[in-house]
């Protein structure tokens, strides 16, 4: 009885290490794959695959209108990928799920941009940029209703600038910190949102401290509302351009969640 039992255990440690050799022998297989150049790579296509990568080079080359050359360097980025997929028993057509022409059509189509693709300092600036608008328009269409330039609010161009900046980067990222990739509510405690807000204010009101001091007064002018209107006007026409020229997704008032 014993000895049928040690039987079936040394038969089960076997079977046992046996797996782990054919599943080290496919990891070091796949590990040899990842290093290969292409054109080792295409010597490991199947007949199948062969196939498939010859109809998709043609397709591109139609469709895309592409050089020989260019179609094969599209392959090239395909090739560890597809191989591995063989090596673990799925044709490119099943791998893909889509025939050469499909595929091709895939590759050559731009990839959509997501916010992922923004860096932080685009949508610092077109914050910093709205907030200008608005403090600026603000503070123009009160000054309509001002009799003199001095009772219109006393602050200055630069100062209304200055501010609206800052307090849109902050708030830039302050979105960010509250709103991670996975579109959930990180966990920051309450204590550093309320720090943070504190520094941000106290920061806002020593810098606008700064800028009403008698000497900055030449460069810090209280204009008319009309001529604050236009600049909010232009600033806005700065911000449109800068939009379409970085393609934005999202803004300061419609945050995107962006991967990290």
């Amino acid at each position: 009885m014993a000895e049928n039992k040690n039987a079936e255990q040394t038969k089960i440690d076997a079977n046992q290490q046996e797996k782990l050799k054919e599943k080290v022998a496919v990891q070091n297989k796949d590990d040899q794959i990842k290093q290969m150049s292409s054109q080792e790579l295409r010597k490991e296509l199947s007949k199948k695959n062969a196939d498939y990568i010859f109809r998709l080079q043609k397709e591109l080359e139609t469709q895309g209108k592409m050089s020989q050359e260019e179609a094969q360097k599209r392959i090239d980025l395909l090739l560890p990928e597809i191989v591995l997929a063989q090596h673990h028993g799925r044709p490119a057509s099943n791998f893909y799920t889509m025939s050469p022409k499909l595929k091709a059509a895939d590759l050559i189509k731009p990839k959509e941009k997501t916010a992922a693709d923004v860096p932080f300092w685009q949508y610092a600036v077109d914050g910093a940029l709205i907030y200008v608008v608005l403090f600026v328009g603000i503070f123009g269409v009160l000054g309509l209703f001002q009799t003199n330039s001095k009772a219109n609010a006393q602050m200055g161009i630069l100062t209304l600038i200055s501010v609206g900046a800052g307090m849109g980067a902050l708030m830039t990222k302050y979105n960010e910190l509250i709103l991670p990739a996975t579109g959930k509510s990180n966990k920051i405690p309450w204590s550093k949102l309320i720090l943070g807000l504190v520094t941000m204010i106290l920061g806002l009101l020593a810098l606008m401290w700064l800028l009403s001091l008698p000497a900055l007064k030449v460069i810090n002018p209280i204009l008319p509302g009309e001529a604050n209107i236009i600049i909010a006007i232009v600033v806005y026409g700065i911000r449109w351009l800068f939009r379409k020229h970085y393609e934005l997704i999202g803004s300061v008032f419609s945050p995107v969640a962006r991967n990290k």
